[in-house]
């Protein structure tokens, strides 16, 4: 039933672009809890209420940006500022895909299996270790 609600959401463009939307959101959310947990939980680390604040102002200004954007695509003709939306979330959502597995790390659980992941986003050669 789950994944019939999320099919027809995402029919339209619309809906995948909200869709897409909804996904940042949300690992914004967890990435800032999870950093926040991982500062407190890791001894090396002292917790920084301004680097807290700071990060959630860039994340806030990041969403208004690409709320901002969904209008400007519309003006690029033949569907290629759709293209360059989906292009931007995509980005945005493996950047915080990305925070979250070293938030993930800095409290000590293994990631081990998203490794090679890492690797890749990061574009690291296993020879560049």
């Amino acid at each position: 039933m789950l994944f019939e609600y999320m099919q027809q959401l995402v029919e339209t463009q619309d809906g995948k672009v909200l869709f897409v939307l909804a996904l940042i959101a949300g690992a914004m959310t967890i990435d800032y809890f999870t950093g926040t947990l991982a500062s407190r939980i890791n001894p090396s680390e002292t917790p920084n209420s301004g680097k807290g604040i700071n990060g959630i102002l860039r994340k806030i200004s990041s969403m208004i940006l690409m709320v901002f954007f969904i209008p400007v695509s519309v003006l690029i003709p033949s569907h290629a500022g759709t293209a360059m939306l989906y292009t931007l979330y995509i980005g945005y959502l493996l950047m915080e895909i990305l925070s979250l597995l070293e938030n993930f790390e800095r409290m000590g659980v293994e990631v081990d299996l998203f490794r090679k992941f890492l690797e890749v986003i990061r574009g690291k050669k296993e020879d560049d270790n």
